[in-house]
């Protein structure tokens, strides 16, 4: 299986243990940091971390909800001990190592909704390996026509911002099985995770081809 990869372009594995921040309450500051072992994967580029502590304190002991699905690219890898480099001593002046390049710099892809005209949407992979379900980045100009174009057809799925920035996808029977939620929030970069709601398929390089925005 291909590596997921955090945001900094590090491979998480089965059992690392890696942080990412989560929100509790209704208000945009609501913000804590949790930290966890990952314990299973999705074909959708999110990963299932067993929490083992956060940073908000609770009456009641305890971290809260123990078991949570997030982005792979939302969360931090913990270096294990065999991994961490050795203090230097005042009199090294070797030069540090030049920052990691995250791997999402490629030039990003040119998509579109399967079987649609929608698009091009130029999004960045989340994952190794590709898939129609897979979850890309999106900047924020370009999820807004991402929902836009989604309100086109009346599927049963609808997508709006809140006043944090949100974007957060609601559907109803006629779309799934049961009705839900799904709320992604933009990472650092100002960028949205978008998957697993609906096939992706890559934009047609041909000419004369006129793309809906």
């Amino acid at each position: 299986m291909a590596w997921m990869l955090d945001w900094r372009g590090t491979p998480i594995t089965h059992g690392a243990q890696v942080l990412f921040p989560r929100k509790w309450g209704c208000s945009a500051h609501s913000t804590e940091m949790a930290e966890g072992i990952v314990k299973r994967f999705s074909p959708t580029g999110r990963i299932t971390v067993d929490v083992l502590r956060s940073s908000r304190p609770r009456e009641s002991g305890g971290t809260g909800r123990t078991r949570y699905a997030v982005p792979a690219h939302s969360v931090t890898v913990v270096p294990s001990p065999a991994d961490r480099r050795p203090a230097e001593s005042p009199g090294d002046a070797s030069s540090s190592p030049a920052p990691q390049t995250p791997a999402l710099a490629s030039p990003p892809e040119l998509l579109t909704v399967d079987g649609t005209g929608y698009g091009p949407y130029p999004g960045h992979p989340t994952t190794v390996t590709r898939s129609p379900y897979g979850t890309y980045l999106f900047a924020g100009e370009t999820a807004q026509r991402i929902v836009e174009d989604l309100h086109r057809d009346s599927c049963g799925l609808t997508a709006a911002f809140e006043y944090d920035g949100t974007l957060t996808f609601r559907w109803d029977a006629t779309y799934r099985d049961e009705p839900g939620v799904e709320r992604v929030t933009p990472d650092a970069q100002g960028r949205y995770a978008i998957g697993g709601l609906w096939p992706w398929d890559t934009w047609p390089e041909t000419e004369g081809t006129t793309p809906r925005h």
